[in-house]
């Protein structure tokens, strides 16, 4: 480990990072930016990122491990002061640490295929919902997310986030919708999704084979392709005024049902 300490914001390096938080320059470079202790350590947990460099100051660091996880780290880091780390922070409230990462590669196959419940978020547009779709999906015991035709960088340091880092640690790809269904079709999977017109509630379906449910885009729903592909529509009682629930939120209710029920 390489210690670098900057005290300008017109150094080259700290331009760099700055960069990083726009979609293109990550585009560019194939790097990503990975805000956050807990961000970062499950990044490193993974042992799927390759990291480029750290970003630290100590002035605005939180807790008392942060050196510990710098130390573990195997990579150059650079110093800066609170107000500088502040101007290329992504955050309102930074602790302190940000790294820069090789870019990894999601991309889905049907060798990926190895548990019994699925999920696929077809052209998602709102990073804070894809994050949090992860944790629930972790949470829940799924066995894997496949983000299909995404309307959003996965790796925005906004998903990173709201997912706390669990975009590292669990099994999330990157397809197209006719490839992913495909798969799931070849391996006998049971595709299921959401739908105001179905008939039949959640609960009146048996989700202890192999199951994957699909959820169109927060706006527009599935694409015409995935409603062609369904083998059940499924609902959600909704019992209120409103006639519809958040998609991160839809995600939960059914993943935990899908749990309880192979418990």
């Amino acid at each position: 480990m390489k210690l670098i300490q900057i005290s300008s914001f017109s150094n080259d390096r700290v331009k760099y990072a700055s960069s990083l938080k726009e979609k293109k320059f990550r585009d560019t470079e194939k790097k990503i930016f990975i805000e956050g202790y807990r961000e970062i350590l499950r990044a490193y947990e993974s042992k799927k990122i390759q990291f480029y460099c750290m970003y630290i100051s100590p002035e605005c660091f939180l807790g008392e491990n942060e050196e510990e996880l710098i130390r573990s780290i195997d990579t150059n880091v650079i110093e800066l002061p609170k107000k500088i780390f502040e101007k290329i922070s992504y955050r309102d409230r930074p602790d302190g640490l940000i790294a820069i990462a090789d870019m990894p590669d999601f991309s889905f196959n049907e060798n990926e295929i190895t548990g019994d419940n699925y999920l696929i978020i077809e052209g998602v547009e709102k990073p804070g919902n894809l994050g949090t779709i992860l944790r629930t999906a972790d949470a829940a015991g799924v066995s894997g997310v496949i983000v299909t035709d995404s309307r959003l960088d996965i790796f925005n340091p906004n998903v990173i986030r709201a997912s706390t880092g669990i975009l590292f640690s669990f099994p999330i790809y990157v397809s197209t919708i006719e490839n992913a269904l495909n798969v799931f079709k070849k391996k006998k999977f049971t595709l299921y999704s959401l739908s105001p017109e179905a008939k039949k509630s959640y609960t009146e379906f048996n989700f202890k084979s192999n199951t994957l449910f699909v959820f169109g885009n927060e706006q527009f729903g599935l694409s015409e392709f995935a409603k062609k592909n369904i083998d059940h529509l499924i609902s959600i009682p909704m019992k209120g005024a409103a006639d519809s629930l958040n998609l991160a939120m839809s995600v939960g209710v059914i993943s935990y049902e899908v749990l309880r029920q192979k418990n």
